[in-house]
């Protein structure tokens, strides 16, 4: 029989099991979801997640391993590659276990902080639609995983004697130094998640302020050091997010204070409207047109939330401080993409749903709070479980859109069909499908709505599958007119890629025209070397550049920018294999395995490097080798040409010199 006393431990669990299953129902989907947009970059062709001088890469090498310095979240990822490599399976599992951790920490803190209803609030917190893309995205992990680390942090310092003075300044203890230490590496850890987290200390003193109504230096004072590195994390963001991942140039340089004003005001009452109203969401929204001095009722958003904020600090002492905590929670928490800084997604939309994925506790704390109020409590479990139910089922139908690229890019369109990066991205798909004809289609159409040089490549490359170098060849060189002339990284590195693009075009005519072949390859090596000469640490250019080089015979040179490329990344499989194919056709076999066995350590599934080792093996008389390494590529690879041709050989070859 169960004691009195284990009762509500009892019921703890109950509650805590009824969160983790409400999250389980909502998000069953995910688990059967694929890769979708920059998962390719983070995880899919990261060759950071491959090796343990990846992961050095990725701790050290802030400006060259990764677009973001979030070392934790790419660790994870690093972690999980080496568990189930690229089966998406397990990136998705862990974003949704992520998640429901952090739903029933939230749990806790808003019982622990006394807001009512704090069982209901974390439920819809747990399965708001609008959550479904920071779960349902595996690139989303940073979303998550600080997420996690955010609510661990704030756990922890509520049980230092600083934090007992928000939710029981009576309550005798410890100064809980342990605790404040701990809180203080989880903080920092959040911050190497995603660095959207450093609004915490400023969520502290929030809550102080709502229990007692005043803040004193003792409670500024212990929290300078979370001040001090969330400022210096979010200015390193903010670097790298103009000067790395791109959110500079033409498309940010227009943008006035009052432009970013009217954004931020927009956004605060898009985000609470989406909220409250969680229909047609859309992986990319709509551009606003910006224009105040042209469209001056643009300015009544920003006016209608300072009005806001203004009402309830008057009615403060009426109403309570409840209601303009949450709203300050609220603007504060999204304030890092209100459009003050700039961020890539902007180049798109200037909102996102994952944005809010901790600022929407705000508005659900105060909703929760007054359905709380209802005096009939068989009325107020039945409205919140409708709520809670309804938005499961939606959240649960919601996060199928995100099962492929395919999907996800339908249904973009089919409710924003005038954006150009949806237009873009479906015709990738499409031209990765093999349906040429509708790609082009499509990137037609997205240089109709925005002239980009990413869709001149597009497009080129749809002609170039097609064997069409020539076409392809034109439209890469209108990507490299059409490139912003600029001293940044980030424009350094995209018309570098614009100028590798031109070298394979360069080298596709070269093997389609062998009487210009070598014309042609002179052209590619110049493409490359000047794809090079802007990006050194670029690989791929002198990847190619050295294939073109042996081609042309001239194997020192291909071995120079093999051994340049190694001297960078030892980890690169296509430098390592360029090598072991020079050895090979210099007769150095020895050599030639050595290159090759390593390229195979970097990429154990790579069908072709296991058929070139099969070779080498079979020319040195090593039959028996060869003919289980040539299985073994096309276990991998059942349609790899050269192992099954190679394999048949090999076989014949042993025939003969049995008995």
């Amino acid at each position: 029989m169960i004691q009195p006393k284990s009762r509500p431990i009892l019921r703890e669990w109950i509650a805590a099991g009824a969160l983790v299953l409400i999250v389980a129902a909502a998000y069953f989907p995910v688990l059967h979801n694929g890769f979708i947009w920059d998962d390719d970059r983070y995880i899919e062709q990261n060759f950071n997640l491959r090796t343990a001088r990846g992961l050095q890469k990725i701790w050290t090498d802030p400006l060259h391993a990764e677009p973001q310095y979030y070392p934790i979240t790419h660790t994870t990822l690093w972690i999980e590659y080496h568990l189930w490599k690229l089966d998406p399976l397990g990136y998705h599992v862990d974003n949704v276990l992520l998640h429901a951790a952090s739903v029933i920490l939230l749990w806790r803190i808003l019982r622990r902080l006394s807001i009512p209803g704090a069982w209901i609030a974390a439920a819809i917190w747990a399965v708001h639609p609008l959550q479904v893309e920071s779960v349902a995205w595996a690139t989303e992990r940073k979303n998550v995983l600080s997420g996690l680390f955010y609510f661990l942090s704030l756990w922890a310092y509520l049980h230092t004697k600083w934090g007992r003075r928000i939710w029981n300044p009576d309550m005798p203890g410890k100064s809980g130094i342990g605790w404040y230490l701990l809180s203080l590496l989880l903080f920092f850890s959040a911050l190497l998640s995603k660095s959207v987290t450093s609004t915490l200390p400023a969520v502290i003193l929030l809550l102080g302020w709502w229990k007692r109504g005043k803040i004193g230096l003792p409670d500024v004072f212990p929290i300078i050091p979370m001040f001090l590195a969330g400022a210096a994390m979010g200015c390193l963001t903010g670097w790298m997010e103009k000067h790395i991942v791109g959110a500079i140039g033409p498309d940010f340089d227009f943008l006035t204070l009052l432009d970013r004003i009217c954004i931020a005001g927009g956004a605060f009452w898009f985000y609470l409207f989406k909220f409250l109203w969680p229909a047609k969401l859309i992986f990319i929204y709509p551009h606003w047109q910006i224009d105040p001095l042209q469209r001056p009722w643009l300015l009544n958003f920003p006016a209608a939330a300072v009005g806001l904020i203004l009402a309830l600090w008057l009615l403060r002492k009426r109403i309570g401080r409840g209601p303009l905590v949450a709203i300050l929670f609220f603007a504060g928490t999204l304030f890092p993409a209100l459009g003050f800084v700039n961020v890539f997604p902007m180049r798109y939309s200037y909102v996102a749903d994952h944005f809010q994925y901790i600022a929407c506790i705000g508005p659900i704390a105060l909703l929760v709070g007054g359905i709380s109020r209802v005096q009939i409590g068989s009325l107020k479990c039945v409205v919140s479980a409708l709520l809670i139910a309804s938005l499961a089922v939606t959240t649960n139908f919601r996060s199928r859109i995100f099962r492929n690229r395919e999907t996800l890019w339908a249904d973009v369109l089919q409710k924003n069909p005038d954006s150009p990066v949806a237009q873009n991205n479906y015709a990738v798909v499409l031209r990765t499908r093999g349906r040429l004809e509708e790609a082009k289609e499509h990137f037609r159409t997205a240089m109709r709505l925005r002239k980009d040089s990413a869709d001149w490549v597009g497009l080129g490359q749809c002609f170039a599958i097609q064997g069409d170098y020539q076409t392809a060849r034109d439209f890469y060189q209108k990507a490299i007119e059409n490139t912003p002339d600029s001293p940044e990284p980030v424009f350094r590195h995209l018309l570098a890629g614009r100028e590798f693009q031109l070298g394979t075009a360069y080298q596709g005519l070269a093997n389609e025209f062998p009487a210009k072949s070598h014309e042609y390859r002179l052209d590619a090596i110049a493409a490359y070397q000047r794809a090079i000469d802007l990006y050194p640490e670029y690989e791929d250019p002198r990847t190619n550049l050295a294939a073109v080089w042996m081609e042309e015979g001239n194997f020192p040179a291909a071995m120079e920018q093999c051994r340049i490329v190694l001297a960078q990344n030892p980890d690169s499989a296509p430098a390592l294999k360029n090598l072991g194919k020079a050895y090979f056709i210099l007769g150095q076999f020895d050599s030639a395995l050595v290159e090759y066995n390593q390229a195979l350590a970097v990429d154990p599934t790579d069908a072709d490097t296991l058929a070139s080792i099969g070779g080498i093996l079979a020319r040195q008389g090593r039959y028996d080798q060869a003919i289980a390494i040539f299985q073994q590529a096309i276990q991998i690879d059942p349609h790899n040409k050269i192992a099954l041709h190679n394999l048949q050989e090999a076989l014949r070859q042993k025939s003969r010199i049995q008995p």
